[in-house]
């Protein structure tokens, strides 16, 4: 199964739909956000596209009421977790978390086959033993060259994609 993985939007919202684009044209259903939203807008972009995205919230994430609203009232493919999330997808365990520091300790525990952070805006990618740790680097742009990344749960196997 693949995992579409991305983080750190910041209100960019024509390169979040570029990623979302990527993502419906590759039939990755599933996707794991890492957080900084910033506004409610791209929650309600995210939600329109009708992808399942799982969501943790970042540092630069205000109104979160109107998140969460947007998720329970109108767009239930957007499953928001709070500031983390241990999810079973493909088979596999992952976590989802923003900070790269809770990050790399989930990667250490042996418990996961991947975990997704953010927060850096930089493309990281390290192997912990069986687990892959990823930053896809940001969808902003504001740091240089804007991308994602994809994960296949057979395999393991991390694509990074640069809009």
């Amino acid at each position: 199964m693949l995992i579409g993985v991305f983080s750190d939007v910041h209100d960019n919202i024509e390169n979040l739909k570029k990623v979302l684009s990527l993502y419906a044209d590759r039939q990755v259903e599933t996707l794991a956000f890492c957080g900084d939203f910033c506004s409610p807008i791209p929650s309600r972009v995210m939600g329109e596209s009708g992808l399942t995205i799982h969501c943790v919230f970042g540092n630069g994430d205000g109104d979160r009421f109107t998140m969460h609203r947007l998720a329970t009232s109108q767009f239930p493919n957007l499953k928001l977790h709070g500031e983390h999330a241990e999810l079973e997808i493909g088979g596999q365990m992952i976590a989802l978390t923003h900070y790269p520091l809770y990050g790399d300790a989930l990667a250490r525990t042996g418990d996961y086959a991947a975990v997704f952070s953010g927060h850096t805006h930089e493309l990281r990618q390290e192997q912990r033993e069986d687990c892959v740790w990823l930053n896809p680097g940001e969808v902003l742009g504001g740091m240089g060259r804007a991308s994602c990344a994809i994960y296949d749960t057979d395999t393991s196997d991390v694509e990074i994609v640069y809009l």
